[in-house]
Order: structure tokens, then C-alpha cells, then sequence
């Protein structure tokens, strides 16, 4: 066990966050990376070189949809939502939908807040005809 596995997930919620175009944001979340390392009693020195060694193997369960023509990525389903938008959504909501599938380029991760958005969103498009 590193010394980065207890604060991972938290590290990890913050750094998708760094993607922003808003630097006060980026800013803010590089500070509370730092508060949330110097709490674990370590620094930007360790995150490096936490992320230059091999990574930990580790056991992914994979489930397949029987439905083909279902998203299975987030990127997938951003893009499925903004493909099937037809007036359905609202511009805050669209505009929400074409960050997202920017950002999510390389199979990343949305915060839980915007995967939370997404799924709605997805629902509201699949029960109002955005098909």
C-alpha cells in the first residue's frame, strides 16, 4: 500500500476539476489538492512520484448490455445526449452537454455532481422523444 491510497479517491475527485477553463477554479482546486496531500502529511513531491510508479493491478468486473445502441462510456452517453437533443433541452443543459463531451476525451471521468447530471439528462431525452 502507497501512502497516497488513503486520500486516492479524494485526489481523485479533485483533479478532473482541473480541466476548467475558469482559472480561479483551477487555482482553488490545485490548493485544495495541497491541503488535502498536507493532511496525509505529504506534498506535490509525493504525487509525482506516486504516479510515476507502475500502478497497483487491480480486478474490473465488465457488464454487458444486452442493448447494443446504449452508451457505454461517459463520453458516449454526453455525446448520445447531445446527438438526440432536438430542442428537448435547455441551453445551461446543452451547454452542460457539450463541455462534458470535451472533457471526457480519453475515456475520463466526470465528477459525481455531473455524472449525476448526465444520467438525468439522459433520462429526460430518453422519455422526451430525444431519440
Amino acid at each position: 500500500m502507497n501512502a497516497l491510497s488513503p486520500i486516492a479517491l479524494k485526489i481523485a475527485k479533485l483533479v478532473p476539476r482541473l480541466a476548467t477553463n475558469h482559472d480561479g477554479e483551477v487555482v482553488a482546486t490545485v490548493r485544495a489538492i495541497e491541503r488535502t496531500l498536507a493532511n496525509a502529511g505529504l506534498d506535490l513531491h509525493d504525487l509525482a512520484n506516486a504516479l510515476e510508479r507502475e500502478p497497483e493491478t487491480r480486478t474490473v468486473i465488465v457488464y454487458r448490455d444486452p442493448n447494443p445502441s446504449e452508451p457505454k462510456t461517459w463520453r458516449d452517453l454526453a455525446k448520445w445526449c447531445s446527438d438526440h437533443d432536438d430542442g428537448h433541452l435547455k441551453q445551461h443543459e446543452r451547454d452542460f452537454i457539450n463541455d462534458v463531451v470535451g472533457y471526457l476525451v480519453c475515456d475520463g471521468e466526470p465528477t459525481e455532481r455531473q455524472a449525476a447530471w448526465l444520467r438525468a439528462l439522459y433520462r429526460k431525452l430518453r422519455k422526451g422523444g430525444g431519440r
